[in-house]
């Protein structure tokens, strides 16, 4: 039995786990397994955000693949990862481009993570408007480590704007509460609860900050962002409307210049309907390298597939897919902290036979 003092040890905040024990990538790579996996329960969304592609309506891959995860894909997937020999995952994230409290088994599949042992850590994010109390004591029974928190706006009318949906911040902040009463009743510290916003400059912020003090053990504000651009879609106008040039401003104050996306060599992501990518921002599938039906992960990680991807990357060819092309988040100082600008795939080519691969 842990003792309470071992239930209640000191987390790392969630902002600091990116500074911990890094490794400098282009010294380690090609890595015999990813750092981090996600896994996605769900990418449907009761909320449709100004910012969020899951307000689209267009047919599109995403469109046509919304869904909840199958328990059993879920099993399959750990079973893979279990058995994938070789160092732990340094994350296993149970989130992607979806809610995951829209599958109601998620907590089962926290559990499930958590007793697999697979990974240093597990993490999801959620907007939370549909945690209960009963899903709450779970989450809590279940050894979560890491709880994300996506909050929209700390005013009534602006978060119903952004969100378009009914849920205010009042039941967002009422339902963190309840999630800190059942961790004190477990004795616990865990999840960490780290609660975020995206700038917004001005009021909004200082409501955010004073608002949800009291209901999470960290908050903090994500930098202005670009999803995926597509046709018929201004994420970032429509969510900063007379801000924008500040938002766009913010951004290439943050530019580091890579031209090379590290998540191709650190990240596997698995979605919903079993489609496997390198990239957590691809909604649109365009990174999609295999489906974990078909070949394992460990196989898709160490085969052509992967490493095609890698070698596109590094030969500066990232406009021939459809995703990358579009795509901003490599370039991102305060997203993405790795530059890999100056490894070659032939010192790729030549470390891969270290493992033995093709």
């Amino acid at each position: 039995m842990k003792t309470e003092e071992q239930n209640l040890q000191k987390i790392i905040p969630y902002t600091e786990l990116k500074n911990t024990g890094r490794k400098v990538l282009k010294e380690v790579i090609p890595l015999q397994k990813p750092f981090t996996v996600l896994i996605e329960p769900s990418s449907l969304c009761n909320f449709r955000c100004l910012q969020c592609f899951q307000r689209l309506k267009e047919v599109s891959y995403f469109t046509r693949t919304r869904m909840n995860m199958p328990l059993s894909r879920f099993e399959k997937i750990l079973s893979q990862l279990k058995e994938w020999q070789g160092p732990k995952l340094k994350v296993l994230k149970l989130s992607l481009y979806g809610e995951p409290f829209m599958n109601p088994d998620f907590c089962e599949m926290v559990r499930m993570a958590k007793a697999a042992d697979v990974a240093e850590r597990i993490e999801t994010t959620s907007n939370v408007s549909l945690l209960t109390r009963e899903k709450a004591e779970k989450l809590v029974s279940s050894g979560l480590d890491y709880l994300r928190v996506s909050i929209y706006g700390a005013e009534k009318e602006n978060h119903k704007k952004v969100t378009t949906s009914s849920f205010t911040p009042e039941m967002i902040r009422n339902n963190l509460l309840i999630l800190l009463e059942e961790r004190k009743k477990a004795h616990s510290s865990k999840p960490f609860i780290g609660a975020k916003m995206l700038d917004s400059f001005e009021e909004e912020n200082r409501l955010f900050m004073e608002y949800f003090k009291d209901a999470a053990d960290e908050l903090y504000l994500d930098k202005p962002h670009g999803w995926i651009k597509v046709e018929n879609s201004d994420f970032l106008g429509d969510y900063y409307g007379k801000d924008l040039e500040k938002a766009e401003m913010m951004m290439a104050e943050d530019s580091n210049n890579a031209a090379v996306c590290p998540m191709a060599f650190t990240t596997m992501a698995v979605r919903a309907n079993g489609d496997v990518s390198p990239c957590c921002v691809d909604f649109i599938g365009g990174t999609n390298l295999g489906n974990m039906e078909e070949k394992t992960l460990q196989e898709l990680w160490e085969g052509e597939e992967f490493f095609s991807f890698q070698k596109m990357q590094l030969m500066g060819r990232k406009k021939e897919n459809p995703s990358c092309k579009n795509c901003s988040i490599c370039g991102s100082a305060h997203y993405t902290r790795d530059n890999i600008d100056s490894f070659t795939v032939d010192m790729l080519a030549e470390k891969r036979k270290k493992y033995n691969w093709k």
